[in-house]
């Protein structure tokens, strides 16, 4: 089965991202096979192992094993955790991307040639790759309906065929599904009717409100994010790196695919300003740097950032010194600075982001200049970032003193 016998470790994981996203894997899932791929790669850097090694590999499986027969695994967790081991293992040393099996979400279904040609089309633009994800998956989903409704190309087909389907899906999917399924209809119109494949764009049809369920997060305590910063032992070099990351995040509200895709260029110390394209949007924003912030990355960089050729800012502390590999990085080490300042584990890092979003209202900022700030390029999107709480809802509440009923007098 392994056609490759020095498989080297640099550039490895990226190569795995790479081939995941082709294959049409969510970023969730991404992130879940590459912290598993990241972890069996750590093993090899311990043991200061520039290439695979098959023992190591295998000294790591006996490890997974002795945890589930020993009691310290559930047999869910570690069939999956079997499962990601032997799919990073098959890509890395073969090399190829087709031994990954294909997710439910995205996966190819046997389209007709001519309809296949729609779809590669369709994806051909710039958009970015989870983006891409969802519009093959909603492509495909709503050919493949069509051909079993007897439709072999899209002569015949239109507004009443375009109901069916997503009256079809409404019964299957929650509705954020359909409100997805809607958004990507409607590029997919778009884009046929654009090509001269379709007579209509059908953007009236498609453009009927979703309603969603949309669930407000409670942001992180100020005194929650200020315990945390303040655990993290500065006069390290670990510490001096996991500062900067937390303040970009708690400061800035970067994300974390931001953080570890940072570059030193990007950094504008003489106007004081960080200017980045966003992994997640593929939209470029300006943020201010700030002096506390500032500091925190000029500690790190001068201070405590190994001497390498790669451009970005973070990076490993044990050599080879590479870039962080994957946005769960950032996570570990929010994780790691939340156990030592004694808060849920379970607290994700977006709470950072979502925590600067809320205090941003509270402090009178209106919700357009917090999507700025977040790169949104509307204002909705920045709406669950926002989230509320008795005491600022009563400060916006008005009193009834004065206020005359339809018809009656003042009360």
């Amino acid at each position: 089965m392994f056609t490759q016998t020095n498989v080297p470790i640099p550039g490895l994981l990226d190569g795995y991202e790479s081939a995941l996203t082709e294959m049409g894997y969510s970023m969730t899932t991404k992130l879940l096979f590459i912290r598993r791929a990241d972890l069996i790669i750590r093993q090899h850097m311990n043991k200061g192992l520039e290439y695979l090694d098959r023992d190591t590999i295998c000294a790591y499986t006996r490890e997974i094993d002795g945890k589930y027969f020993n009691g310290g695994m559930q047999r869910r967790h570690y069939e999956r955790t079997r499962r990601e081991i032997d799919r990073f293992v098959a890509y890395a040393f073969s090399g190829i991307q087709t031994l990954l099996p294909s997710p439910l979400r995205g996966a190819r279904q046997g389209l007709s040639p001519e309809l296949e040609g729609i779809v590669a089309g369709f994806l051909s633009g710039n958009s970015h790759p989870n983006t891409r994800c969802d519009m093959r998956w909603t492509a495909t989903k709503y050919f493949a309906w069509l051909e079993n409704q007897g439709f072999k190309n899209l002569e015949g087909v239109g507004a009443i065929q375009i109901q069916k389907f997503l009256l079809d899906c409404s019964e299957k999917y929650a509705p954020g599904t359909i409100h997805d399924l809607q958004l990507y209809l409607k590029k997919l119109y778009a884009f046929l009717h654009a090509s001269g494949r379709s007579e209509e764009d059908f953007r009236e049809l498609l453009s009927f409100k979703v309603n969603r369920d949309k669930k407000v997060y409670p942001p992180l305590p100020k005194s929650d994010i200020a315990k945390l910063l303040d655990t993290i032992d500065r006069t390290s070099i670990t510490g001096k790196r996991d500062y900067a990351a937390m303040m970009l995040g708690t400061v800035l509200g970067l994300r974390a695919c931001d953080i570890i895709s940072l570059k030193l260029k990007d950094i504008d110390w003489m106007r004081g300003e960080i200017r980045i394209m966003q992994s997640k949007t593929s939209s470029p924003v300006a943020l201010p740097l700030t002096q506390d912030v500032g500091e925190a990355l000029r500690d790190y960089i001068l201070n405590a950032r190994p001497n390498s050729a790669a451009r970005q800012v973070f990076l490993r502390i044990k050599a080879p010194h590479t870039p962080l590999a994957a946005a769960v990085t950032v996570g570990e080490i929010y994780a790691k600075c939340c156990a030592a300042a004694g808060l849920p584990v379970n607290k994700r890092f977006h709470d950072l982001r979502r925590s600067l979003g809320t205090s941003m209202a509270s402090n009178g900022v209106p919700v357009h200049d917090v999507a700025q700030v977040f790169g949104h390029t509307n204002d909705e999107s920045v709406k669950p970032y926002i989230a509320t709480d008795i005491e600022h809802l009563k400060m916006c509440s008005l009193p009834f003193d004065g206020i005359a009923p339809k018809g009656g007098d003042t009360v």
